[in-house]
This record gives structure tokens, C-alpha cells and sequence, in this order.
């Protein structure tokens, strides 16, 4: 009985309790809110946009022969949430062997040069 008191006094005092009244924690928990709510989600949008946009870039850094390919996979990943995006990132790293490589030209002259002396 002594224990179901103490707590109904407990309860019962709880409106009086009040916290400091300090500007300073008020003006502190103003501010990180209107953060928390502004900043943080224009930040975040503007993150995904940047990592979305990455492989686009990786792919016009190689000057990769599918980068219109590329650019419209990387909107369609905008689209559906990132599921596109890992293959948008395989594919701008991907590297085409082109027929024309002038090392490479150079590198078969030479060996049918060999087979031909030997």
C-alpha cells in the first residue's frame, strides 16, 4: 500500500516539475530542429543526386562509345531508386577493345614479324 502511495504522489507531482529557464537550451533546440528538418533532407536529396550522376561521369571521363546509354540509365535509376545503378557503374567502367588500337597494331606486326624470320 506504502509503495502504490508513493507512486500516485510521484505521478501526481510530475505537472509541477519544470525544466530551467535558460534561453540558451531553447534557443539550441530551436535551431537543431529547423536543421534537422531544412538542411539535413536538401543535403541528403543532393548526395543521392551526386552518387546517381557518377557513373555519367565516369563513362564521359573514358569517353566510353554508350554514353547516351549510360546518361539514360542513369535517370532511369533516379526513377526506380537505385536499382539500375550498379549496372550503370559496371557498364561506364566497362572497356571495349577497339580494332583500330594503334599498340596493338604494333604489337601484331611484330610478333608475325618473328614467326616469319623464325
Amino acid at each position: 500500500m506504502q509503495r502504490i502511495t508513493i507512486l500516485l504522489c510521484l505521478l501526481l507531482s510530475c505537472n509541477f516539475v519544470q525544466a530551467s529557464t535558460g534561453n540558451l537550451e531553447d534557443n539550441i533546440a530551436n535551431a537543431a530542429s529547423w536543421l534537422i528538418l531544412l538542411v539535413l533532407p536538401v543535403a541528403g536529396i543532393y548526395l543521392f543526386w551526386k552518387v546517381h550522376i557518377y557513373p555519367e561521369k565516369v563513362a564521359e571521363k573514358k569517353n566510353h562509345p554508350q554514353l547516351k546509354a549510360i546518361k539514360s540509365m542513369c535517370l532511369l535509376s533516379l526513377v526506380f531508386g537505385g536499382l539500375l545503378w550498379p549496372v550503370a557503374l559496371i557498364w561506364a567502367n566497362y572497356d571495349y577493345e577497339t580494332p583500330n588500337d594503334p599498340k596493338k597494331d604494333t604489337n601484331l606486326i611484330e610478333e608475325e614479324l618473328i614467326t616469319t624470320e623464325n
